[in-house]
């Protein structure tokens, strides 16, 4: 006798999803959840929730044109030639000068980082003048003593004309005569500069001078008739 609750045979109606009607959680039409259903939560959804989206967001979700962000505020960054200048220091000796002209009277001028600075100075070029007749020989010291005759020179200026008070330097340009070679340095290179023309080595801040330590020129000349007359010029970067 035919079942009138199951025409087609029992267990028909099986592979049609009847025995996913009692589930309220599933389309009993299709074998998938129901879309009122969170995926990863067991309790419904409600349609009139509506979460803000991101416009960058690829969502079908409308953004609110009302929900503003704040901008990042990315902090000020100083640039490394800003740093440097504000950090660059140059100056001059005075006059140096043996007039007349002894047997074995030297000058020297020297780029000094006194006891207890707290920097290093990185030594950017260093300018050397003849205002002779004659052929000035510059020989360049590391370390050595510094004379106790030396003067210091108040021909010192910070690179940045626009900071004020300005910058002090800790590095300091002395000066002096010499009558003989200087002492228990190193002799590290040596130059001709010719009658009245001036020769600049360039360092780039390869030469870097601790605390309690210099970096001297020391000047000799044949004299004759005429007096050594030159003028030493250093520029640096203290760090």
């Amino acid at each position: 006798m035919q079942n009138r609750m199951y025409p087609y045979g029992p267990g028909a109606g099986y592979g049609y999803g009847q025995g996913n009607y009692g589930n309220p959680n599933v389309n009993p039409n299709m074998n998938y959840p129901n879309p009122n259903i969170s995926p990863n939560m067991n309790y419904p959804v409600s349609p009139n929730m509506n979460y803000p989206v991101s416009p960058n967001m690829n969502v079908n979700i409308p953004f609110s044109p009302q929900m503003k962000y704040p901008k990042e505020e990315k902090p000020t960054e100083v640039s490394p030639a800003e740093v440097t200048k504000a950090n660059n220091f140059l100056g001059i000796t005075e006059t140096l000068s043996v007039c007349p002209c002894p047997p074995g009277e030297n000058v020297w001028a020297a780029l000094v980082n006194p006891e207890g600075s707290g920097v290093d100075l990185a030594l950017q070029r260093i300018t050397i003048s003849n205002m002779t007749c004659s052929p000035i020989n510059a020989q360049i010291y590391f370390k050595p003593t510094l004379p106790f005759n030396g003067r210091m020179s108040g021909n010192v200026t910070p690179a940045d004309l626009s900071k004020t008070p300005s910058a002090r330097p800790k590095g300091q340009i002395q000066f002096g005569s010499l009558p003989n070679s200087p002492v228990n340095g190193v002799l590290a290179a040596s130059r001709i500069i010719p009658p009245y023309k001036s020769i600049t080595v360039d360092l780039d801040g390869l030469w870097v001078i601790a605390s309690r330590t210099n970096v001297m020129v020391f000047l000799t000349s044949t004299c004759d008739d005429s007096s050594l007359k030159s003028t030493v010029a250093f520029e640096w970067e203290e760090k």
